[in-house]
């Protein structure tokens, strides 16, 4: 438990505290399993300071000052961290959620699923378990599952885009595309609209699945799941490390998921637009051969570009890291180890079992 002088010292406020750290920093404040929680500790100096197992859910932490505090097993669920300095910091085992605040941290690395202190090598994840109403979890193949459907239609998406450049550099009159008991012909104008609908379904259910593998990415906590997601083979997941790989991503990224904006070549007369002809410009656009073109594609258009960038945002969240504590991670090896070792030793008196009763039988 922690001291209780240092507990009522702290409750005192934060300028008492403060001032007397200062007085006598030669003390290590003890406050351990410390009752913390919506306690008021902005600009506090907790410096060094034993938190280890303190409640501080909902705790207002703005600007304080926690370098080489031992965190491990504190209940950080809805602590406002903003603006704290967190070098040194030990955080395993200790619990963070998704109200969590941790904007403008100093000394840690933000993830995906938490913080990581890089000179304790321990990191504070989110709750291992989501709300009750909740269908996320920590269950890395479904959040892969999510990320294969997403692949799968976004390629689809990319697909359309292509054919549409085709018309771009060919310049066909009509292109033909198969179904089930025939063939369409296509103009540009009129497949570029198609196109354009059909990608508004399809980065609308990408959109969905993306949305989906993040969230349950929030509540993954061990190193085969970081390892499996951060290196799945899709370029708008792919987790990259190095600065100048994750330029590149970023760059490649944007043009992958913003490949609908091509469709903007059909419906625009360049000629008129150059010449700032705007009203040769909503004729060309009220004429046009494609059934309620006039209402529908402004809708779809807009639409269809904010979905883009929702799916890119989600894509950005993907370029951190998915974290694990080491400590966690040695105990679950541990416990592994034990397991094996224990159906080893089950097995072999099972073999000696069975010879017994071959010996009795012969």
């Amino acid at each position: 438990m922690s001291d209780t002088e240092h507990l009522k010292l702290l409750k005192e406020g934060v300028v008492t505290w403060n001032l007397w750290r200062q007085e006598h920093p030669e003390i290590v404040p003890d406050l351990h399993e410390a009752p913390l929680a919506t306690v008021d500790l902005r600009g506090a100096n907790l410096s060094a300071v034993d938190l280890g197992g303190a409640n501080l859910a909902k705790a207002r932490l703005v600007g304080a000052n926690l370098a080489e505090a031992d965190l491990r097993g504190a209940d950080l669920r809805g602590a406002d961290l903003s603006r704290c300095n967190l070098t040194g910091v030990n955080f395993s085992k200790s619990t963070i959620d998704i109200f969590t605040i941790y904007s403008d941290i100093e000394g840690c690395d933000v993830g995906v699923n938490g913080l990581y202190s890089p000179l304790t090598d321990s990191a504070a994840l989110l709750r291992i378990d989501p709300p009750g109403n909740s269908m996320q979890g920590a269950n890395v193949d479904a959040v892969i599952e999510s990320l294969r459907h997403a692949r799968k239609l976004h390629t689809f998406s990319l697909l359309l885009a292509g054919i549409a450049m085709l018309f771009i550099v060919i310049k066909p009159k009509t292109i033909t595309l198969p179904y089930l008991s025939g063939s369409f012909k296509f103009d540009d104008i009129s497949y570029a609209f198609l196109a354009m609908i059909l990608s508004t379904f399809l980065l609308s259910q990408v959109s969905s699945f993306i949305d989906s593998a993040m969230q349950g990415a929030h509540y993954l906590n061990d190193r085969r799941a970081a390892m499996l997601v951060g290196h799945f083979p899709w370029l708008l997941s792919k987790y990259e490390s190095e600065v100048a790989n994750r330029q590149q991503s970023k760059i490649m990224r944007f043009f992958l998921v913003f490949h609908p904006v091509i469709y903007l070549y059909f419906f625009l007369k360049w000629d008129l637009l150059f010449s700032g002809d705007w009203e040769g410009i909503m004729q060309h656009y009220q004429e046009m051969p494609v059934i309620f073109a006039e209402y529908l594609l402004p809708v779809f258009y807009v639409i269809l570009i904010m979905l883009c960038r929702h799916i890119f945002r989600l894509s950005e969240g993907f370029q951190k890291p998915i974290l694990f504590d080491t400590e966690t991670e040695r105990g679950r090896h541990t416990e592994m180890e034990r397991l094996a070792e224990a159906v080893e030793k089950q097995a072999s008196r099972t073999g000696e079992l069975v010879e017994l009763m071959r010996k009795k039988e012969g």
